[in-house]
């Protein structure tokens, strides 16, 4: 799997697809290099985009993901992107 993240830096995942009529679809990966790298922590939302694929690009699956952070400011949450 390959992802973008917001900064334009290009990170691969190996990830497996996943579809559960009660959850829905869903990808498993492992990802330790990109989480210390980001710093990510408990509760931070780690959203991944379909990337339309250009003509003549690999068939594997290409990711733009977003990553958000709530923080409490002045008595109100606010999500802020990483």
């Amino acid at each position: 799997m390959n992802v973008r993240d917001n900064l334009g830096k290009a990170w691969t995942f190996i990830g497996t697809f996943y579809a559960n009529p009660e959850v829905g679809k869903y990808v498993s990966i492992k990802w330790p290099q990109f989480s210390s790298e980001k710093g990510l922590k408990a509760n931070d939302e780690v959203i991944f985009t379909e990337r339309p694929r250009r003509e003549g690009e690999a068939p594997w699956k290409k990711f733009n993901v977003i990553i958000k952070r709530k923080i409490r400011l002045f008595g109100q949450d606010i999500w802020g992107e990483l």
